[in-house]
């Protein structure tokens, strides 16, 4: 039997057609990637909390029969853009958003603390939207990650800040889950995304030093 190595898989699409139909195809699509399995080989269920993961089926796998293993996952679509994440390694959580014209302020001072409304300010006015995104990401993809979503005062959930402002992309660096803080327990990443979009990973208890890779695809 294979050993499954510890990672966070992205994969982006374009939708056709459905959107939801077409997220649900191409988790599938990437779960089956990451267990070796066919898409047939998998079960996707939900935790009472609706957060999803994936299993495979007891001797579906393509590459001979072996206990079923669990993946957890998580799935965000976005105007134009689908994303769906694929951990090894614990709970994850995805989002992803256009980046575009908002009034960024006026927004961060209705939804955030006055922590992040602070740091968003502190940025050039052409640079604040993508800023509002940046904080916005990550508080949606850690929600999901611990399986609250934004209930309960996700909204307020800190994240982290970085002290010298937006950090430029990663250019095709290797990108890992780090700790948003330390003691905190949950992890961030922000690796590279299509032009035009702001994407963000997270993770749970147990993801600190995760890689985490980026794929798009066509479906």
């Amino acid at each position: 039997m294979s050993v499954l190595v510890d990672r966070v898989e992205v994969w982006l699409a374009v939708p056709v057609g459905d959107q939801r139909k077409h997220a649900h195809a191409l988790l599938r699509r990437a779960a089956a990637a990451v267990l070796g399995v066919g898409p047939e080989g998998l079960a996707v269920a939900r935790e009472p909390g609706g957060r999803p993961y994936v299993v495979s089926r007891p001797g579906a796998a393509d590459r001979g029969a072996r206990p079923p293993v669990r993946v957890n996952v998580s799935v965000s679509h976005t105007r134009g853009l689908t994303a769906v994440a694929v951990c090894t390694g614990g709970d994850v959580g995805v989002d992803v958003e256009p980046a575009r014209e908002l009034p960024a302020v006026a927004l961060a001072r209705r939804w955030f603390a006055e922590e992040d409304v602070r740091w968003i300010e502190g940025h050039a006015p052409a640079l604040r939207a993508r800023a509002l995104l940046w904080v916005w990401t990550h508080k949606e993809a850690l929600g999901k990650a611990v399986g609250t979503g934004l209930a309960g005062g996700g909204r307020l959930r800190p994240v982290p800040l970085p002290a010298s402002g937006l950090p430029p992309e990663p250019a095709g660096r290797p990108v890992t889950l780090r700790e948003i803080f330390p003691g905190a327990g949950l992890t961030s990443a922000v690796p590279g995304g299509p032009e035009g979009y702001v994407l963000c990973v997270a993770g749970g208890p147990g993801t600190e030093g995760t890689p985490v890779s980026v794929t798009q695809v066509d479906c």
